[in-house]
Parts: structure tokens; C-alpha cells; sequence
């Protein structure tokens, strides 16, 4: 597996998610037990750390799925899931080690509706992400308590921490923690003799407020882009995108897939591919919470009005539903995602489509002339859908496979140029 080198300032956000943070403790002292964490951390746990500790005793502790961070050579953190029979609840515990200290915490996820047999396994960032209800951040040694409330991915109040504040699991992911993609984390110039923290401990989850303007577009797209680019890197995306196009290439016409979970936090399911017209169909989205759709454009041409304003629609029915992905003979992918839905309303009643019996639904008034004005339809697109404040985004697939919103931004000729979000 390569190894990922990371900049020590992302560093301290990103254990911060793995409750490197923890409280200190003076327990462990002496040189051999700092010996035992050397030669075998997991096991100077397992044996005698949590030894009789009454808060964990009793529970159906995987320690063979634990898993291990490493700084160079030294184990920083131990991740270990916790089985219970409770489909609404998962516990995990973590161990940081910090030379010859443990500090070990317990987290619980308490959520209402029931997890995926394997979602104990998932890392606590990700567990959030998936569910509605409350997590408890407690210490094995001490007092110290932590709790905060999710609604769908979302942190909307904590308690006892001055640390963390309202929050999106999504837009906070990249910013608050970078990308955690290797078991091995190594850091340039690490101190030569680094102390465990004297502080109240850090909490799990440190949210930290956006420094740009929260009314900038490439912010309002952020979650959304996310969320677009999380779903498109799965097994059902690939095989729907493919089955697509296998499709087109036999009947010419566009062909869609539905996406979607038949619970909030369910496993993402996708429908077989399904023949639609020359230019237009209706997708069959049969999920209890349908979440994204997918079709082709027999010509390589961006997502359009019709498309726009039928997803609003479908939104309004199903407001499970924020994402539209686009996909065209030329390897182009497009997706249209929710950045605001409560502008709907206002943007229909502003800009209404317009409808010609036999034809697909386009803009009107003024909104179509701003869009026909620009020769580009993808710049054309982004220009309006953002200048008319309709709640809709135009993102588009880099070459990393991530979804980046495209803006319209005026230059000197008098017309309009393309730039991605970062």
C-alpha cells in the first residue's frame, strides 16, 4: 500500500477525529511498562490497561479487528469495535498512546433508526454520517463526558465541550480532518520529545467554522459535491454508469438507473437499468428513500432545464432525493445537486418553466435569455442556475473522480469563463 505523507498541520485535525486528544493520566509510568507498549501495544492493553475496568466489562470486544495508527515506527492509536445486540446502538473504544501513556475512551452511537449488521466495524466519522440520534464520547479513567446530537449526518447541539459547535458531517470531513486513507500516518520532523497534553481532552469531532464567505457558491455546494462524489465512488454506482451506457449503445435512446435506501440509514441500493425515450423518460425510483438518479444524454450535452426542474419536482415529493448524475457518450459525467432546497418555491414561482407541448420543459423570461447567451451550455448552465438563486448546483467529475461545482465567472470579452471549485 503506498504510504500517504502528510504536513504536520493536518496532522493534529486529523487524530482529532481518532480522540488522539485524550485526558492524561500519570498510571503508566515506569520503564517496563513502557517497554510492554513498545513490543506489543495491543496486547499491553487487552491484558492489562483495561483490566477489570468496570465500565467495559461484559462486552463483546473484537479485538481482532482492531485497528492500529502508526507514527514512523510508533503505534499512536488503537481502534477496537464493540459488539452489542442492539441495532440502534454501536460502541467503540479507542487507546491513544502517547509514549508511556494509554488513555482509553468509550464511544457510544445511539441512533434511531437501526444500523447495518457491519456498521460497528466503521470508523466513528463515518458511523456519524449515516445516522439520526446521539453520541457519547466517555473516558475509561476519570469523569470526563462528551456528548453531541446528529440529525442526518448533521451535529446540531453538543453538550459539556467548548470545543464544537453546530456542523455538517460532510463539509466538515475534508476541512476538519483531511483524508485518512492509510493505516500508517507518518509525519515530517516529528518533536523529539513530545508530551501528553494537561488539558481536558479535546472531543472526537472538532468543528471548525468556515473561514470563507458562507454565501459563496463554491461553500452552499460543498456538502452536496460531497455527497455526490461519496455515492459515485460505490460497487452500485459503477455498475449502473456501465449498464447505462452498455444500454445506449444498443438502443441510442437515454437509459437511468434509481438509487436509493429503504432505510434513512440503510444499505445504497440501485435498480436494474431501465430503457427511457429518444430524449426524455421518467426514472422509477421504488426505494422508501430515494436518493440520487442516474441517466444518459445520447449527445454530449450537459444536464438541462427539463432536468432541473423535474428534479426539483421530485425533491418536493421525496426530499430524501439530492442528487441527479448525468452521464454522456464522451466519459463526461455531471451531477446536479440540492444546495438549498427551501429556494425552490420562490425560484418556481419566479422563473416557471417553459412548456411546449412535445418538448421538454425550459427556462423562461429573462432566464432563458441569460442562458442562451452564453454559446457554452455547461457555463451557461452554472451561470443562471446560480443568478437566479435556484437551490440547484452544476457539479461536474474531475479527473480525481470528484465532484467539483462549476462557476460562470465574467472576463474581459464581454461573455463568461469557466472555474471549478476547489
Amino acid at each position: 500500500m503506498k504510504k500517504k505523507l502528510l504536513p504536520l498541520f493536518l496532522l493534529g485535525s486529523m487524530l482529532a477525529l481518532f480522540s488522539l486528544q485524550g485526558c492524561a493520566h500519570d498510571a503508566l509510568e515506569t520503564e517496563t511498562e513502557t517497554v510492554k507498549l513498545q513490543e506489543n501495544p495491543l496486547s499491553y492493553i487487552r491484558k492489562d490497561y483495561v483490566k477489570d475496568m468496570a465500565v467495559i466489562s461484559g462486552k463483546q470486544i473484537e479485538w481482532e479487528n482492531a485497528r492500529t495508527f502508526k507514527h514512523e515506527n510508533n503505534v499512536i492509536l488503537i481502534s477496537v469495535p464493540v459488539k452489542n445486540e442492539s441495532e440502534k446502538l454501536i460502541e467503540e473504544l479507542t487507546f491513544r498512546i502517547d509514549g508511556d501513556k494509554v488513555s482509553g475512551h468509550l464511544w457510544k452511537f445511539e441512533a434511531n433508526e437501526k444500523f447495518s449488521a457491519e456498521d460497528h466495524r466503521l470508523g466513528a466519522h463515518e458511523i456519524m454520517k449515516k445516522m439520526t440520534g446521539n453520541v457519547t464520547y466517555i473516558a475509561l479513567e476519570g469523569s470526563m463526558r462528551y456528548q453531541i446530537k446528529v440529525v442526518d449526518g448533521k451535529i446540531i447541539s453538543d453538550i459539556s465541550s467548548k470545543f464544537s459547535g453546530d456542523g455538517d458531517m460532510d463539509s466538515c470531513g475534508k476541512k476538519c480532518h483531511g483524508s485518512i486513507e492509510e493505516v500508517v500516518i507518518t509525519v515530517p520532523n516529528p518533536p523529539t520529545n513530545p508530551q501528553p497534553p494537561t488539558g481536558p481532552p479535546i472531543p472526537p469531532i472538532t468543528v471548525i467554522p468556515p473561514t470563507n464567505n458562507p454565501n459563496d457558491p463554491c461553500t452552499k455546494a460543498q456538502a452536496g459535491s460531497q455527497k455526490a462524489t461519496d455515492n459515485s465512488k460505490t460497487q452500485k454506482f459503477s455498475d449502473a454508469k456501465q449498464g447505462i451506457m452498455n444500454n445506449f449503445n444498443q438502443n441510442g435512446k437515454e437509459n437511468g438507473v434509481g438509487m436509493g435506501r429503504d432505510t434513512p440509514n440503510g444499505e445504497l441500493k440501485a435498480t436494474g437499468v431501465q430503457e427511457l425515450n429518444a430524449n426524455s423518460g421518467n426514472i422509477n425510483n421504488p426505494y422508501n428513500y430515494p436518493e440520487a438518479d442516474i441517466h444518459n444524454h445520447p449527445g454530449n450535452t450537459p444536464p438541462s432545464a427539463g432536468d432541473v426542474y423535474s428534479m426539483i419536482s421530485y425533491h418536493n415529493n421525496y426530499p430524501s432525493f439530492n442528487t441527479r448524475y448525468i452521464v454522456t457518450p464522451g466519459g463526461t459525467v455531471y451531477a446536479l445537486v440540492v444546495t438549498n432546497a427551501n429556494l425552490f418555491e420562490s425560484f418556481i414561482s419566479n422563473y416557471p418553466p417553459s412548456q411546449i407541448p412535445g418538448f421538454a420543459p425550459n427556462f423562461s423570461g429573462s432566464m432563458f435569455d441569460d442562458y442562451t447567451d452564453i454559446p457554452n451550455r455547461e457555463t451557461g448552465l452554472a451561470h443562471v442556475l446560480d443568478k437566479y438563486n435556484s437551490g440547484i448546483a452544476l457539479t461536474k467529475m474531475d479527473a480525481n473522480g470528484n465532484f467539483k461545482k462549476i462557476n460562470a465567472k465574467p472576463n474581459s470579452n464581454g461573455g463568461y469563463s469557466q472555474t471549478p471549485c476547489p
